[in-house]
Protein backbone atom coordinates (compact mmCIF):
# COMPACT_ATOMS: atom_id res chain seq x y z
CA UNK A 1 0.00 0.00 0.00
CA UNK A 2 1.09 3.22 -0.97
CA UNK A 3 2.23 6.17 1.49
CA UNK A 4 -0.64 8.40 -0.33
CA UNK A 5 -3.27 5.24 -0.03
CA UNK A 6 -2.51 5.30 3.85
CA UNK A 7 -2.81 8.97 4.09
CA UNK A 8 -6.37 8.82 2.45
CA UNK A 9 -7.36 6.57 4.94
CA UNK A 10 -6.07 8.35 7.84
CA UNK A 11 -7.59 11.45 6.33
CA UNK A 12 -11.31 9.71 6.33
CA UNK A 13 -10.99 8.73 9.40
CA UNK A 14 -9.95 5.33 9.34
CA UNK A 15 -8.13 4.24 12.90
CA UNK A 16 -6.98 0.28 12.27
CA UNK A 17 -3.99 -1.33 10.84
CA UNK A 18 -2.98 -1.15 7.22
CA UNK A 19 -1.08 -3.46 5.00
CA UNK A 20 2.58 -3.17 6.04
CA UNK A 21 1.62 -1.77 9.31
CA UNK A 22 2.69 -3.55 12.46
CA UNK A 23 -0.98 -3.29 13.91
CA UNK A 24 0.19 -0.68 16.53
CA UNK A 25 -2.11 -1.24 19.89
CA UNK A 26 -3.43 -4.56 19.50
CA UNK A 27 -3.27 -6.33 22.63
CA UNK A 28 -1.98 -9.88 22.87
CA UNK A 29 -4.18 -12.39 22.01
CA UNK A 30 -6.68 -9.68 20.56
CA UNK A 31 -7.95 -11.30 17.14
CA UNK A 32 -6.53 -10.42 13.78
CA UNK A 33 -7.98 -7.49 11.45
CA UNK A 34 -9.86 -10.17 9.64
CA UNK A 35 -12.42 -10.00 12.69
CA UNK A 36 -13.83 -7.23 11.94
CA UNK A 37 -15.22 -5.05 9.43
CA UNK A 38 -12.27 -4.23 7.26
CA UNK A 39 -12.69 -0.41 5.24
CA UNK A 40 -12.96 -0.10 1.83
CA UNK A 41 -10.56 -1.19 -0.76
CA UNK A 42 -10.14 -0.89 -4.63
CA UNK A 43 -11.92 -3.90 -4.82
CA UNK A 44 -14.78 -3.34 -2.53
CA UNK A 45 -15.15 -0.25 -4.44
CA UNK A 46 -15.26 -2.08 -7.72
CA UNK A 47 -18.35 -4.64 -6.17
CA UNK A 48 -20.62 -1.58 -4.81
CA UNK A 49 -20.13 0.08 -8.15
CA UNK A 50 -21.37 -3.38 -9.85
CA UNK A 51 -24.00 -3.03 -7.05
CA UNK A 52 -25.02 0.16 -7.78
CA UNK A 53 -25.21 -0.47 -11.32
CA UNK A 54 -26.70 -3.75 -11.20
CA UNK A 55 -29.01 -3.08 -7.82
CA UNK A 56 -29.29 0.59 -7.44
CA UNK A 57 -32.19 -0.22 -5.02
CA UNK A 58 -29.58 -1.84 -2.62
CA UNK A 59 -27.20 0.69 -2.33
CA UNK A 60 -29.82 3.96 -2.16
CA UNK A 61 -31.45 1.33 1.00
CA UNK A 62 -28.51 1.58 2.92
CA UNK A 63 -27.81 5.26 2.80
CA UNK A 64 -31.16 6.07 3.33
CA UNK A 65 -31.85 3.96 6.10
CA UNK A 66 -28.27 4.74 7.66
CA UNK A 67 -27.55 8.63 6.69
CA UNK A 68 -30.13 11.18 4.95
CA UNK A 69 -28.47 11.71 1.40
CA UNK A 70 -30.04 12.59 -1.80
CA UNK A 71 -29.60 9.85 -4.76
CA UNK A 72 -27.99 12.44 -6.19
CA UNK A 73 -25.67 12.68 -3.06
CA UNK A 74 -25.09 9.13 -2.93
CA UNK A 75 -24.03 9.17 -6.30
CA UNK A 76 -21.59 11.84 -6.31
CA UNK A 77 -20.03 9.94 -2.68
CA UNK A 78 -19.69 6.59 -5.29
CA UNK A 79 -17.61 9.06 -7.40
CA UNK A 80 -15.81 10.75 -5.15
CA UNK A 81 -14.31 7.16 -4.18
CA UNK A 82 -13.23 6.47 -7.42
CA UNK A 83 -11.56 9.55 -7.65
CA UNK A 84 -9.81 9.00 -4.20
CA UNK A 85 -8.73 6.02 -5.21
CA UNK A 86 -7.69 6.32 -9.26
CA UNK A 87 -5.57 9.27 -7.47
CA UNK A 88 -5.08 9.24 -3.87
CA UNK A 89 -2.27 12.33 -3.92
CA UNK A 90 -4.57 14.32 -6.19
CA UNK A 91 -7.71 13.76 -4.26
CA UNK A 92 -5.88 14.53 -1.23
CA UNK A 93 -4.51 18.49 -2.69
CA UNK A 94 -7.77 19.08 -3.70
CA UNK A 95 -9.87 18.08 -0.67
CA UNK A 96 -7.20 19.89 1.28
CA UNK A 97 -7.91 23.08 -1.12
CA UNK A 98 -11.34 22.88 -0.15
CA UNK A 99 -10.85 23.25 3.30
CA UNK A 100 -8.05 26.09 2.77
CA UNK A 101 -10.76 27.88 0.29
CA UNK A 102 -13.62 27.07 3.41
CA UNK A 103 -11.44 28.65 5.92
CA UNK A 104 -10.25 31.49 3.90
CA UNK A 105 -14.28 32.88 3.84
CA UNK A 106 -14.03 33.18 7.28
CA UNK A 107 -12.44 36.31 8.97
CA UNK A 108 -8.60 36.28 8.68
CA UNK A 109 -9.08 33.17 7.29
CA UNK A 110 -8.26 31.88 10.77
CA UNK A 111 -10.29 28.79 12.51
CA UNK A 112 -13.76 29.15 14.44
CA UNK A 113 -12.24 30.13 17.53
CA UNK A 114 -13.59 28.92 20.81
CA UNK A 115 -14.29 31.26 23.55
CA UNK A 116 -11.97 30.71 26.40
CA UNK A 117 -14.94 30.79 28.91
CA UNK A 118 -16.13 27.69 27.00
CA UNK A 119 -13.12 25.91 27.82
CA UNK A 120 -13.50 22.97 30.38
CA UNK A 121 -10.85 20.76 30.24
CA UNK A 122 -7.62 22.45 27.94
CA UNK A 123 -6.21 18.97 27.03
CA UNK A 124 -9.45 18.53 24.75
CA UNK A 125 -9.57 20.40 21.95
CA UNK A 126 -12.69 22.12 21.06
CA UNK A 127 -12.74 21.79 16.96
CA UNK A 128 -16.04 23.19 15.53
CA UNK A 129 -14.66 22.83 12.09
CA UNK A 130 -14.54 19.04 12.79
CA UNK A 131 -17.39 17.50 10.80
CA UNK A 132 -16.31 14.02 11.29
CA UNK A 133 -19.60 11.40 11.49
CA UNK A 134 -21.37 14.03 10.18
CA UNK A 135 -23.93 12.15 8.20
CA UNK A 136 -23.41 14.65 5.33
CA UNK A 137 -20.61 16.30 5.47
CA UNK A 138 -18.88 13.50 6.13
CA UNK A 139 -20.43 11.15 3.42
CA UNK A 140 -17.00 9.78 2.29
CA UNK A 141 -15.82 9.04 5.80
CA UNK A 142 -18.80 6.54 6.37
CA UNK A 143 -18.38 5.12 2.84
CA UNK A 144 -15.08 4.23 3.35
CA UNK A 145 -15.79 2.64 6.69
CA UNK A 146 -18.60 0.82 6.60
CA UNK A 147 -18.85 0.42 3.12
CA UNK A 148 -18.06 -3.11 3.07
CA UNK A 149 -21.35 -3.14 5.16
CA UNK A 150 -23.44 -2.76 2.19
CA UNK A 151 -21.85 -5.92 0.52
CA UNK A 152 -22.30 -8.01 3.83
CA UNK A 153 -25.99 -7.12 3.75
CA UNK A 154 -26.37 -7.70 -0.02
CA UNK A 155 -23.77 -10.35 -1.47
CA UNK A 156 -23.45 -12.29 1.82
CA UNK A 157 -19.48 -12.44 2.01
CA UNK A 158 -17.39 -14.35 4.68
CA UNK A 159 -17.99 -12.91 7.77
CA UNK A 160 -17.05 -13.11 11.39
CA UNK A 161 -19.45 -12.95 13.89
CA UNK A 162 -19.34 -13.21 17.94
CA UNK A 163 -20.57 -16.50 19.84
CA UNK A 164 -23.64 -15.35 21.63
CA UNK A 165 -23.29 -15.32 25.25
CA UNK A 166 -26.27 -16.60 26.92
CA UNK A 167 -27.25 -15.94 30.70
CA UNK A 168 -27.44 -19.79 30.81
CA UNK A 169 -23.85 -20.40 30.30
CA UNK A 170 -23.23 -17.98 33.29
CA UNK A 171 -23.58 -18.90 37.40
CA UNK A 172 -25.34 -15.24 37.76
CA UNK A 173 -27.95 -15.85 35.08
CA UNK A 174 -26.69 -12.07 34.04
CA UNK A 175 -28.90 -10.73 37.54
CA UNK A 176 -26.76 -8.73 39.20
CA UNK A 177 -27.29 -7.33 42.77
CA UNK A 178 -27.51 -3.40 42.73
CA UNK A 179 -24.13 -1.74 44.81
CA UNK A 180 -23.15 0.76 45.82
CA UNK A 181 -19.56 2.39 45.63
CA UNK A 182 -17.83 0.61 48.30
CA UNK A 183 -19.05 -2.66 46.63
CA UNK A 184 -21.90 -3.24 49.36
CA UNK A 185 -25.08 -4.75 48.42
CA UNK A 186 -27.71 -1.16 47.99
CA UNK A 187 -30.01 -0.21 50.77
CA UNK A 188 -33.29 0.44 49.31
CA UNK A 189 -33.29 3.72 51.49
CA UNK A 190 -30.15 4.91 49.86
CA UNK A 191 -30.01 6.47 46.74
CA UNK A 192 -27.84 4.82 43.87
CA UNK A 193 -27.03 6.84 40.57
CA UNK A 194 -26.66 5.74 37.30
CA UNK A 195 -25.47 7.67 34.11
CA UNK A 196 -27.22 6.54 30.76
CA UNK A 197 -25.61 8.04 27.57
CA UNK A 198 -26.17 6.47 24.04
CA UNK A 199 -24.49 6.78 20.58
CA UNK A 200 -21.41 7.91 22.43
CA UNK A 201 -18.32 6.19 20.41
CA UNK A 202 -17.04 9.10 18.55
CA UNK A 203 -14.30 10.41 20.58
CA UNK A 204 -15.18 13.47 19.81
CA UNK A 205 -14.93 16.66 21.99
CA UNK A 206 -18.18 16.66 23.45
CA UNK A 207 -17.81 12.39 23.52
CA UNK A 208 -14.41 13.22 25.79
CA UNK A 209 -16.28 16.13 27.89
CA UNK A 210 -19.29 14.16 28.82
CA UNK A 211 -16.79 10.96 29.71
CA UNK A 212 -15.25 13.50 32.18
CA UNK A 213 -18.35 15.35 33.85
CA UNK A 214 -19.60 11.65 34.53
CA UNK A 215 -16.22 10.92 35.81
CA UNK A 216 -16.84 14.13 37.91
CA UNK A 217 -20.45 13.03 39.10
CA UNK A 218 -19.56 10.03 40.59
CA UNK A 219 -22.26 7.52 39.61
CA UNK A 220 -22.04 4.37 41.00
CA UNK A 221 -22.91 3.24 37.87
CA UNK A 222 -22.54 4.06 34.06
CA UNK A 223 -24.47 2.38 31.10
CA UNK A 224 -23.84 3.01 27.93
CA UNK A 225 -27.14 2.58 25.20
CA UNK A 226 -24.64 1.09 22.33
CA UNK A 227 -23.14 2.82 19.21
CA UNK A 228 -19.18 3.13 18.81
CA UNK A 229 -18.43 4.58 15.31
CA UNK A 230 -17.97 3.80 12.56
CA UNK A 231 -18.04 0.73 13.05
CA UNK A 232 -17.37 -1.07 15.94
CA UNK A 233 -13.25 -1.86 15.32
CA UNK A 234 -10.91 -2.89 17.79
CA UNK A 235 -9.43 0.05 16.98
CA UNK A 236 -12.44 2.65 17.48
CA UNK A 237 -13.65 0.59 20.75
CA UNK A 238 -10.11 1.85 22.17
CA UNK A 239 -10.03 4.81 21.10
CA UNK A 240 -13.74 6.45 21.15
CA UNK A 241 -14.95 3.81 24.43
CA UNK A 242 -12.60 2.64 26.60
CA UNK A 243 -10.18 5.38 26.99
CA UNK A 244 -12.58 8.03 27.52
CA UNK A 245 -14.24 6.00 29.65
CA UNK A 246 -11.02 5.12 32.04
CA UNK A 247 -11.76 7.42 34.81
CA UNK A 248 -15.44 6.39 35.20
CA UNK A 249 -14.65 2.62 35.78
CA UNK A 250 -12.19 3.70 38.23
CA UNK A 251 -15.22 4.45 40.58
CA UNK A 252 -18.30 3.22 38.77
CA UNK A 253 -19.35 -0.47 37.59
CA UNK A 254 -19.37 0.34 33.74
CA UNK A 255 -22.42 -1.69 31.84
CA UNK A 256 -22.54 -1.28 27.67
CA UNK A 257 -25.18 -2.58 25.60
CA UNK A 258 -24.79 -4.11 22.08
CA UNK A 259 -26.51 -1.79 18.72
CA UNK A 260 -26.52 -2.19 14.91
CA UNK A 261 -22.40 -0.26 14.38
CA UNK A 262 -21.36 -2.94 16.81
CA UNK A 263 -22.63 -5.18 14.33
CA UNK A 264 -20.72 -3.65 11.64
CA UNK A 265 -17.67 -5.74 13.38
CA UNK A 266 -19.61 -8.90 13.92
CA UNK A 267 -19.72 -7.25 17.81
CA UNK A 268 -16.21 -9.55 18.10
CA UNK A 269 -14.54 -6.03 19.45
CA UNK A 270 -17.65 -5.07 21.85
CA UNK A 271 -17.97 -8.86 23.53
CA UNK A 272 -13.74 -8.50 23.70
CA UNK A 273 -14.42 -4.98 25.01
CA UNK A 274 -17.07 -6.54 28.21
CA UNK A 275 -13.99 -9.28 29.14
CA UNK A 276 -11.41 -6.87 29.09
CA UNK A 277 -13.38 -4.52 31.41
CA UNK A 278 -14.43 -7.60 33.93
CA UNK A 279 -10.11 -8.25 34.02
CA UNK A 280 -10.44 -5.56 36.50
CA UNK A 281 -7.35 -3.03 35.60
CA UNK A 282 -5.70 -2.02 39.56
CA UNK A 283 -7.85 1.38 40.39
CA UNK A 284 -11.20 0.01 38.90
CA UNK A 285 -14.54 -1.10 41.00
CA UNK A 286 -14.90 -4.58 40.29
CA UNK A 287 -16.67 -4.82 36.71
CA UNK A 288 -19.41 -7.59 36.48
CA UNK A 289 -21.30 -7.75 32.86
CA UNK A 290 -21.12 -10.91 31.45
CA UNK A 291 -22.91 -10.58 27.96
CA UNK A 292 -24.70 -8.34 25.83
CA UNK A 293 -27.96 -8.14 28.24
CA UNK A 294 -28.34 -7.61 32.14
CA UNK A 295 -30.51 -6.88 35.28
CA UNK A 296 -29.05 -4.74 38.15
CA UNK A 297 -31.68 -4.95 40.91
CA UNK A 298 -32.22 -4.25 44.19
CA UNK A 299 -35.24 -4.33 46.39
CA UNK A 300 -37.00 -1.72 44.40
CA UNK A 301 -35.82 -1.19 41.01
CA UNK A 302 -34.87 -3.32 38.55
CA UNK A 303 -32.36 -1.91 35.54
CA UNK A 304 -33.06 -4.54 32.58
CA UNK A 305 -30.64 -3.91 29.48
CA UNK A 306 -31.59 -6.14 26.44
CA UNK A 307 -29.86 -6.63 23.45
CA UNK A 308 -32.00 -5.67 20.23
CA UNK A 309 -28.92 -5.86 17.28
CA UNK A 310 -27.55 -9.24 17.44
CA UNK A 311 -29.71 -11.07 16.27
CA UNK A 312 -31.91 -8.53 13.94
CA UNK A 313 -31.52 -4.83 13.80
CA UNK A 314 -34.10 -3.40 15.91
CA UNK A 315 -35.37 -6.41 16.53
CA UNK A 316 -35.86 -8.41 20.01
CA UNK A 317 -37.69 -11.86 18.37
CA UNK A 318 -35.47 -14.41 20.09
CA UNK A 319 -37.29 -16.76 22.43
CA UNK A 320 -35.07 -17.24 24.67
CA UNK A 321 -34.19 -13.75 25.09
CA UNK A 322 -37.97 -12.89 25.31
CA UNK A 323 -38.34 -15.68 27.73
CA UNK A 324 -35.35 -14.18 29.94
CA UNK A 325 -37.07 -10.55 29.96
CA UNK A 326 -40.57 -11.71 30.83
CA UNK A 327 -38.86 -13.52 33.78
CA UNK A 328 -37.51 -10.58 34.91
CA UNK A 329 -40.05 -8.12 34.43
CA UNK A 330 -42.52 -10.53 36.02
CA UNK A 331 -40.49 -11.16 38.62
CA UNK A 332 -39.82 -7.64 39.36
CA UNK A 333 -43.68 -7.04 40.00
CA UNK A 334 -44.46 -9.88 41.57
CA UNK A 335 -41.88 -8.69 44.31
CA UNK A 336 -42.86 -7.64 47.66
CA UNK A 337 -42.81 -4.61 47.70
CA UNK A 338 -43.05 -4.64 44.01
CA UNK A 339 -40.27 -3.37 41.98
CA UNK A 340 -39.54 -0.13 39.55
CA UNK A 341 -38.69 -1.68 36.38
CA UNK A 342 -36.50 0.45 33.90
CA UNK A 343 -35.95 -1.26 30.77
CA UNK A 344 -32.58 0.13 28.42
CA UNK A 345 -32.38 -0.75 24.88
CA UNK A 346 -30.40 0.61 21.95
CA UNK A 347 -33.21 0.74 19.60
CA UNK A 348 -36.43 2.48 20.17
CA UNK A 349 -40.14 1.76 20.53
CA UNK A 350 -40.97 4.86 18.67
CA UNK A 351 -39.32 8.10 17.07
CA UNK A 352 -40.29 11.77 17.87
CA UNK A 353 -42.41 12.81 14.66
CA UNK A 354 -43.31 9.73 13.29
CA UNK A 355 -46.75 8.17 14.08
CA UNK A 356 -45.93 4.35 14.00
CA UNK A 357 -44.89 2.32 16.77
CA UNK A 358 -41.35 0.31 16.04
CA UNK A 359 -40.69 -3.71 14.96
CA UNK A 360 -39.27 -3.42 18.66
CA UNK A 361 -42.37 -2.33 20.11
CA UNK A 362 -44.09 -4.86 18.54
CA UNK A 363 -42.01 -7.54 19.89
CA UNK A 364 -42.29 -6.30 23.24
CA UNK A 365 -46.14 -5.38 22.94
CA UNK A 366 -47.32 -8.11 25.34
CA UNK A 367 -45.32 -6.90 28.29
CA UNK A 368 -46.26 -3.20 27.36
CA UNK A 369 -49.87 -4.12 27.30
CA UNK A 370 -49.43 -6.38 30.34
CA UNK A 371 -47.41 -2.74 32.08
CA UNK A 372 -44.64 -4.94 33.42
CA UNK A 373 -42.69 -1.67 31.89
CA UNK A 374 -42.53 1.33 33.87
CA UNK A 375 -40.19 3.62 32.16
CA UNK A 376 -38.01 2.74 29.25
CA UNK A 377 -34.61 4.67 27.91
CA UNK A 378 -32.79 4.15 24.29
CA UNK A 379 -30.45 5.50 21.91
CA UNK A 380 -29.98 4.90 18.20
CA UNK A 381 -31.93 8.12 17.41
CA UNK A 382 -29.86 11.19 17.71
CA UNK A 383 -31.66 13.57 19.57
CA UNK A 384 -32.61 13.94 23.46
CA UNK A 385 -36.33 13.65 24.63
CA UNK A 386 -38.41 12.55 28.00
CA UNK A 387 -41.72 11.10 27.00
CA UNK A 388 -44.83 10.84 29.06
CA UNK A 389 -47.37 7.91 29.06
CA UNK A 390 -50.27 7.38 26.38
CA UNK A 391 -52.59 4.18 26.40
CA UNK A 392 -50.26 2.28 23.93
CA UNK A 393 -47.48 3.00 25.51
CA UNK A 394 -48.16 2.66 29.06
CA UNK A 395 -44.73 4.12 30.60
CA UNK A 396 -41.78 7.04 31.00
CA UNK A 397 -39.96 7.18 28.18
CA UNK A 398 -37.03 9.05 26.75
CA UNK A 399 -34.82 9.26 24.08
CA UNK A 400 -30.88 10.31 24.79
CA UNK A 401 -29.14 9.18 21.49
CA UNK A 402 -27.07 12.48 21.91
CA UNK A 403 -23.78 12.13 23.78
CA UNK A 404 -21.46 11.48 20.41
CA UNK A 405 -22.86 11.14 17.42
CA UNK A 406 -23.62 15.06 15.66
CA UNK A 407 -26.71 16.21 15.64
CA UNK A 408 -28.61 18.37 13.11
CA UNK A 409 -30.57 21.13 14.96
CA UNK A 410 -32.79 21.69 12.13
CA UNK A 411 -34.10 17.96 12.09
CA UNK A 412 -34.32 17.94 15.39
CA UNK A 413 -37.24 20.87 15.41
CA UNK A 414 -38.47 19.66 12.06
CA UNK A 415 -39.14 16.24 14.14
CA UNK A 416 -40.61 18.11 17.40
CA UNK A 417 -42.79 19.88 15.10
CA UNK A 418 -44.29 16.74 13.72
CA UNK A 419 -45.10 15.60 16.88
CA UNK A 420 -47.20 18.34 18.05
CA UNK A 421 -49.35 18.02 15.38
CA UNK A 422 -49.68 14.52 16.09
CA UNK A 423 -50.38 14.86 18.82
CA UNK A 424 -53.68 17.28 18.16
CA UNK A 425 -54.83 14.79 15.77
CA UNK A 426 -54.88 12.11 18.65
CA UNK A 427 -52.27 10.28 17.81
CA UNK A 428 -51.63 7.22 20.01
CA UNK A 429 -47.59 8.03 20.26
CA UNK A 430 -47.10 9.42 23.90
CA UNK A 431 -46.60 13.10 24.10
CA UNK A 432 -43.50 14.85 25.08
CA UNK A 433 -42.73 16.53 28.22
CA UNK A 434 -39.97 17.94 26.82
CA UNK A 435 -37.78 17.99 23.94
CA UNK A 436 -33.93 19.19 24.05
CA UNK A 437 -34.09 22.14 21.14
CA UNK A 438 -30.46 23.70 22.67
CA UNK A 439 -28.25 24.30 20.10
CA UNK A 440 -24.36 22.51 20.74
CA UNK A 441 -23.09 25.67 21.49
CA UNK A 442 -24.08 29.14 23.17
CA UNK A 443 -26.14 30.83 20.68
CA UNK A 444 -23.82 34.62 21.70
CA UNK A 445 -20.83 32.16 20.18
CA UNK A 446 -22.29 31.32 16.54
CA UNK A 447 -20.45 28.59 16.40
CA UNK A 448 -22.06 25.80 14.62
CA UNK A 449 -25.90 26.92 14.87
CA UNK A 450 -26.75 24.06 12.79
CA UNK A 451 -25.61 21.26 15.19
CA UNK A 452 -28.14 20.14 17.85
CA UNK A 453 -27.02 19.92 21.92
CA UNK A 454 -25.14 16.51 22.91
CA UNK A 455 -25.37 15.29 26.21
CA UNK A 456 -26.42 12.64 29.10
CA UNK A 457 -29.16 11.64 31.84
CA UNK A 458 -28.32 10.92 35.33
CA UNK A 459 -31.13 8.51 36.68
CA UNK A 460 -30.77 8.36 41.09
CA UNK A 461 -33.36 6.01 42.54
CA UNK A 462 -34.43 6.87 45.78
CA UNK A 463 -36.63 5.39 48.60
CA UNK A 464 -39.44 7.15 47.19
CA UNK A 465 -38.66 8.64 44.01
CA UNK A 466 -36.93 8.52 40.65
CA UNK A 467 -35.23 11.60 39.53
CA UNK A 468 -33.81 12.25 36.58
CA UNK A 469 -31.51 15.16 35.38
CA UNK A 470 -30.54 15.30 31.66
CA UNK A 471 -27.12 17.42 31.22
CA UNK A 472 -25.33 19.06 28.12
CA UNK A 473 -21.69 18.11 27.18
CA UNK A 474 -20.66 21.53 29.20
CA UNK A 475 -22.53 20.15 32.15
CA UNK A 476 -25.07 22.47 31.97
CA UNK A 477 -28.81 21.21 33.79
CA UNK A 478 -30.98 21.31 30.11
CA UNK A 479 -34.02 19.00 32.06
CA UNK A 480 -34.92 17.59 35.23
CA UNK A 481 -37.96 15.77 36.23
CA UNK A 482 -39.15 13.65 39.32
CA UNK A 483 -41.57 10.85 39.33
CA UNK A 484 -42.93 8.72 42.38
CA UNK A 485 -42.06 5.39 42.63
Amino acid sequence: MTDELKQLYRELGYLGPLPGDDEPGRRSGEPERSSELPPLDEPGLREIENLWRDQPEAVLNFFKNNYPLTNKAIHTTIVEAREAFDDPAAFLEKRHARRRKDAGKRPRGKKNKVPAELIQFPEIEIDPDNHQFEQKADALGWFFNAGYFVLRQNLQPNFFKARFLLHTQFGSGFKYEMKDRRGQPADPEQKISFALFGDFGTGLHHSRYIAKHIAGLDPDYAIHLGDVYYAGRFSEFRHYFIEPLEPVAQSARVFALNANHEMYSGAIPYFDSIYERRNTKAGWTVQEQEGSYFCIWNQKYQIIGIDTAFHADGRHNVTALNQWLSERLREGKAASPQRTNILLSPNEPYKLGNKEFSALYRDLETFIQDKLIDFWFWGNTHYCTLFDKSEKAPFIGSCIGHAGHPIYKKDVEKNHAKHLKLMQRGSEIPPAFWVDLSPKFPAWTKLRPDLANQGFCLLELESDKIRLTYYDWFKNVQHQAEFSR
